[in-house]
């Protein structure tokens, strides 16, 4: 994966630090511009510079924005902190002439690949929309827009990330509830509901669907499907 470099003439560069947890999607509400057209956009704004850490082109093509370990600006004040905010050349919802309902598969592909990467370099709990944020409803702002395939994307993401606007006490019980399968199960207990844990549900599941009869495996199906079970009723 190839990250572009580009000299912005930042206003100013004394940006709060930012320790990621999040990664945050944006679209541009524009059809055809760069990372130097954001970063001029924002400039005329008042802010610092480009608010995002990363700029995608229909093409696929990745510009850096701000460092990822500066706090980003695409959000209402302490929204910005511990988000890597990803913004998308485009304007996927309607929007007069400008409107576009199709994400390009170059750049959704480009967005996936770039997800990936940063979440194996930073402990991420969860991917949202800039529309799941509090100031982004207030003002009606469906950001990515409402043509962007939100399934899809994290679908292809291979990672059940909460991604929505839930209770903190939600949160905990579907966190506690993956931690205790993947306990009973033999898997990495770190909470994320990541590739191997869901294909080991997957198994546990189908298998225990139509157990096999003679080869030795159904009470050892059986067994983890009722301690799989028991961890759901032990979430009150």
């Amino acid at each position: 994966m190839k990250i572009n470099e580009e000299k912005y003439n930042w206003a100013r560069t004394n940006f709060s630090q930012n320790k990621p947890d999040t990664i945050v999607i944006h679209h541009a509400l524009s059809p055809n511009c760069t990372a130097q057209d954001i970063h001029r956009w924002h400039l005329e704004k008042g802010w610092a510079g480009i608010a995002y850490h990363y700029f995608i082109r229909k093409d696929g093509s990745i510009y850096r924005g701000r460092q990822e370990t500066w706090q980003g600006g695409g959000l209402l004040g302490s929204e910005n902190k511990g988000a890597i905010q990803i913004c998308l050349e485009g304007c996927y919802t309607d929007y007069g002439m400008q409107t576009e309902k199709t994400v390009p598969a170059a750049q959704m592909a480009a967005l996936v690949e770039l997800c990936r990467d940063i979440t194996k370099r930073w402990n991420i709990v969860a991917i949202k929309r800039h529309a799941d944020y509090p100031s982004a409803q207030a003002d009606k702002k469906d950001c990515p827009g409402k043509y962007f395939p939100w399934a899809e994307f994290l679908q292809r993401i291979g990672e059940s990330f909460v991604s929505v606007s839930v209770s903190d006490t939600w949160k905990d019980k579907a966190v506690d509830f993956v931690m205790k399968f993947q306990k009973e199960t033999g898997l990495v207990v770190d909470g994320k509901a990541g590739d191997n844990t869901n294909a080991k549900l997957d198994e546990v599941l189908k298998k225990f669907k139509e157990p096999p009869k003679d080869n030795g495996q159904a009470a050892a199906i059986k067994e983890a499907w009722d301690k799989f079970m028991n961890a759901i009723n032990a979430i009150k």
